[in-house]
């Protein structure tokens, strides 16, 4: 109204600058979980019946699709625990693992048409045929693998994508180490509970 009058424009309040240090807050995924429990915790009972609950894959197994697909994922600290996890519960893994190269690792042959087809889930999803389907089920799997190897790609993805996104680094040796011990110790569920009891005290 003042300026129909020749007078000026009314000066533009400056923007308060608002600080925030987001991007350097979380050390640990854990912490990103408990900061936003009431849906966070759906997630983590989710990955504990699915990695660590009796289903048709072995935990093991389990694990090395969730370190492959972080790896794919560029997600080092995620890749670095799930890897170590993995070969904590099982006897030796090659230097050539299937993080590197499926095809020359150590594991299992039936289980590397599981690896292949995680590939492809993380990769091209629009490469699937019925030619993975069948190479699944050639090696004596049920149909419902198939299912469950999905839900573990897709498991990895989100949380691959919760690391990068809140900036989370990979822990050094001694920190993944204790990572692994705790993992493996209490899984995914034990360890929710071990540090929202520290938390609480």
């Amino acid at each position: 109204m003042v300026a129909a009058f020749g007078g000026s424009n009314p000066p533009t309040p400056a923007r308060k600058l608002i600080m925030s240090d987001f991007l350097n807050k979380y050390k640990s995924v854990y912490n990103v979980f408990l900061d936003n429990w009431d849906y966070q915790s759906h997630y983590v009972m989710f990955l504990e019946k699915l990695l660590y609950e009796k289903t048709i894959l072995p935990t093991h197994i389990k694990e090395m699709i969730f370190a492959y697909i972080s790896s794919l994922n560029g997600c080092i600290y995620c890749k670095n625990i799930h890897a170590e996890i993995a070969k904590e519960l099982i006897e030796e893994i090659k230097i050539s693992s299937p993080l590197e190269d499926i095809t020359m690792s150590s594991i299992e042959n039936e289980y590397k048409s599981i690896l292949k087809f995680s590939y492809k889930v993380n990769e091209d999803l629009d490469s699937i045929n019925q030619n993975d389907v069948d190479e699944i089920l050639e090696n004596g799997f049920p149909e419902n693998v198939i299912s469950e190897v999905i839900a573990i790609c897709s498991a990895a993805q989100y949380m691959n994508t919760t690391v990068k996104a809140h900036n989370i680094p990979a822990l050094n040796d001694n920190m993944n180490a204790a990572s692994v011990k705790m993992m493996i110790q209490k899984g995914y569920q034990g360890l929710a509970e071990y540090m929202i009891d520290r938390r609480n005290k």
